[in-house]
């Protein structure tokens, strides 16, 4: 199970566009936590604090909110479209005896004994959404491609957790291993202008048609007339 992480949470009374700005300008971050069970609340954190809680790879968060101590879920993260730095940031209160449902990444382990053939691997996914108890949530599923060959392929129907299930769509292709694609060298194709010029060619040792030869099949003079003249002299 992913450990526990506990938040230090400041509560916010200044709300507002300009309220905000000035608690990122000062380091902090601001969010709202909310609950089936609680009033939504607004507070800030520190920005570093939140990163070492990101990074600790926790699922569950331990908060106070006032003096009441609570768990709770990342429900989501704002991040600023040109700095990518975290603007805004919401908590979602859970019961440790009820299940939840959130998402967790999937880790390839190993390298597929195709990809050192020559395949490709190609993953589909890199989160699968579950059910299962807060107190059993997983840092991840993880799936040990080393023994993959070109053609073998992972699907969500083929993974499982311990105590929850799996939610995202059975038939979807987690990861796969494919042959690469042949490169396809196509012909040139010839114009028509090309083509004729091909065809009037004189193939190498024939001789090209004389006039003269063209004139072959029209009638020439006997030369009767000639002799008839030379008689009558």
């Amino acid at each position: 199970m992913a450990q526990e992480f506990k938040l230090e949470l400041d509560k916010r009374t200044e709300l507002g566009n300009q309220a905000a700005k000035q608690m990122r300008d000062e380091g902090k971050i601001p969010g709202v936590f909310y609950s089936a069970t609680h009033d939504a609340v607004p507070f800030a954190i520190d920005r570093r604090h939140l990163h070492d809680a990101l990074q600790s790879m926790s699922r569950i968060y331990a908060v106070t909110v006032g003096e009441e101590k609570l768990h709770a879920i990342l429900k989501e993260i704002q991040y600023h479209p040109v700095t990518e730095e975290i603007v805004h940031v919401d908590l979602f209160g859970v019961s440790l005896k009820d299940k939840i449902t959130l998402s967790i990444p999937v880790v390839l382990d190993g390298e597929a004994a195709g990809v050192k053939t020559g395949g490709i691997m190609t993953q589909n996914i890199t989160e699968l959404e579950i059910s299962c108890p807060a107190t059993k949530v997983p840092e991840a599923v993880h799936i040990d491609v080393e023994g993959m060959e070109v053609g073998d392929s992972v699907h969500v129907y083929d993974l499982s957790i311990e105590d929850g299930e799996i939610l995202t769509n059975p038939e979807i292709t987690v990861v796969s291993v494919q042959a690469p694609k042949e490169e396809i060298i196509e012909e040139p194709e010839l114009e028509e202008e090309e083509l004729e010029g091909e065809e009037g060619e004189t193939v190498e040792g024939e001789e090209a048609p004389t006039e003269e030869s063209e004139d072959d099949g029209a009638e020439k003079p006997s030369g009767d007339g000639e002799k008839e003249e030379s008689a009558s002299k």
